[in-house]
């Protein structure tokens, strides 16, 4: 059976060594052992491979705010099940900064940014939304936006440090800078 998150571990070892552009489908399929045929069955492009982690942190996130006290300050509930979506797996924190460095380099994966983090932002934006129902949606996609890059700023910079720590605890520390606006603006 096809691991897709231990297709993308062996697909970031294989770009950092060979670069990304220069590794075609056959490399990737005798690195991870399963065919090219396989591979392209199951990912449309090899770009979509560098964006597998994002959906398993779309299902910690909904999971976390799903059971989320309503009673905590909504910026409160947001920055914890943000921090929970980060995976504390050490094989995934292992590969995180060498796929930091990736998107960060390679022009194709950069560009794909907005749309594989748009199921992450439509979840936080929802919870967001259910939570300030008089908050326009505009607005609570705006802040879940912003949540992302600042999400994805801390990370960036935990890798670029060297990846020490937990990429949790950079992400923690970031947020704590950020409030929601939960209620309506002034006239």
């Amino acid at each position: 059976m096809l691991e897709p998150e231990a297709v993308a571990e062996t697909a970031l070892r294989l770009w950092a060594d060979r670069g990304y552009s220069t590794t075609s489908w056959a490399d990737l399929a005798e690195a991870t052992g399963i065919s090219s045929r396989t591979l392209i069955r199951h990912f449309s492009a090899k770009s979509a491979i560098a964006w597998v982690g994002v959906a398993s942190a779309t299902v910690r996130l909904r999971e976390t705010l799903s059971r989320t006290d309503d009673s905590n300050p909504l910026s409160i509930a947001v920055r914890l099940a943000i921090v929970d979506s980060v995976s504390h797996d050490p094989r995934v924190q292992r590969a995180s900064t060498d796929w930091l460095r990736l998107i960060a380099g390679e022009p194709e994966l950069s560009a794909m940014a907005s749309t594989a983090y748009r199921p992450w932002i439509t979840e936080l934006a929802g919870y967001i939304g259910r939570r300030a129902p008089e908050m326009p949606d505009a607005v609570a996609r705006a802040l879940a936006t912003a949540y992302q890059a600042a999400s994805f700023a801390a990370l960036t910079e935990w890798a670029e440090d060297g990846g020490h720590g937990s990429p949790a605890d950079a992400v923690d520390a970031m947020l704590r800078w950020m409030d929601v606006a939960s209620r309506s603006p002034e006239p």
